[in-house]
């Protein structure tokens, strides 16, 4: 039983926290947060045996033996790296971190200890994403040349808010713009023999609020493989957030492509639409949440004493390019924030 201690008391770790009780060899054993108060309600609330009046406590209980790092953005690499200093294995919500320099901190943090350290994309684990990878593998379009992916939802604008914050990392595109690049980026490998290729162009166009967070944008990727991405991120309004596939042979339709309903096990449905052929619907039942299916993902490499993740969960490699190319989109639309990152050559 793998005992998983929680850094963080926002909504994304609400949904992980109820995951975590209906996933295989897991336990929800610890919390912590910035304020001792709001951890003892949240144990509370979810069952949660122990809460800490600090990281540095969780981390240093040795009954701990994996931290789910979901702290506001800009505190990823910090918490993941003294979680896996503390030698608990580390599965760190998206982004990993703000920088490559700090990604690149804390893999070598995780290969000192001997630790995993995994980027949370949950959808990368649910057996609709298997699926649909097996279509494109047995060629069910032919040749893919177009991915259409979007991200996008509606809320308020406040400034002291984490998703509108500049301070706090926030921004559409780095809040939830990684899921329709990871998408490009998971679809092109699958295309390439589950190999990684990083796009030989990103260009992207956006429209900022006041204070220069990115509100939406949409983002355009060529492959090598002549693949070309169309990729949306958005917190202001909502948008269709259907996966579009196209083939030579026809296309696929994924409705739900991000699985990530908090509470309730989503059923996965793929509409299957190959030239010369009836319209065929793929339904995939999902037996618990995304977040359950990737808790269990991580136990499994712990349990074979295994430290790097397999395609097509992210690796330490395609960790590395999608923060580069979120940093790149972010910066081809002037967003608050952007950092140059100089030369990158990817090793895949």
């Amino acid at each position: 039983m793998l005992n998983w201690g929680i850094a963080g008391t926002g909504e994304i770790a609400r949904a992980f926290a109820l995951a975590l009780h209906h996933a295989e060899n897991c336990c929800a054993y610890g919390v912590a947060g910035r304020n001792p108060e709001r951890t003892r309600a949240f144990a509370f609330d979810h069952r949660i045996e122990h809460h800490f009046d600090s990281y540095e406590e969780l981390f240093h209980d040795p009954a701990v033996d994996v931290v789910y790092v979901c702290s506001p953005h800009p505190f990823h690499a910090e918490l993941a790296r003294r979680a896996l200093e503390c030698g608990k294995h580390v599965l760190c919500e998206k982004p990993m971190a703000m920088t490559m320099d700090e990604i690149r901190g804390m893999y070598a943090a995780a290969k000192a200890a001997g630790r995993l350290l995994l980027e949370g994309y949950m959808y990368r684990c649910h057996p609709q994403t298997e699926a649909l990878l097996k279509l494109i593998a047995d060629g069910a379009i032919g040749q893919i040349h177009t991915v259409e992916a979007a991200f996008c939802f509606a809320s308020k604008f406040d400034p002291l808010h984490r998703l509108f914050s500049p301070e706090l990392g926030g921004g559409a595109v780095w809040d939830v713009g990684g899921y329709p690049l990871s998408m490009a980026n998971l679809i092109a490998a699958a295309v390439n023999r589950n190999t990684l290729l990083s796009p030989t162009k990103l260009d992207a166009v956006g429209i900022l609020a006041e204070n220069g967070v990115d509100l939406q944008s949409s983002a355009i990727a060529v492959y090598p493989n002549e693949i070309i991405a169309r990729m949306t991120a958005g917190c202001d309004i909502n948008q269709d957030n259907t996966l579009r596939i196209y083939g030579t042979r026809g296309r696929i339709t994924v409705f739900d492509p991000w699985v990530c309903d908090r509470r309730n096990p989503p059923l996965g449905r793929i509409l299957l639409e190959a030239s010369g052929e009836e319209p065929e619907t793929i339904c995939i039942p999902a037996r618990k949440t995304s977040f359950a299916y990737e808790a269990e993902y991580f136990a499994s490499r712990i349990s074979g004493n295994l430290t790097e993740a397999e395609f097509p969960v992210m690796t330490a490699s395609e960790s590395l390019l999608q923060n580069h190319l979120l940093q790149c989109w972010v910066n081809k639309i002037g967003a608050v924030g952007a950092v140059k990152q100089g030369e990158f050559t990817f090793e895949g």
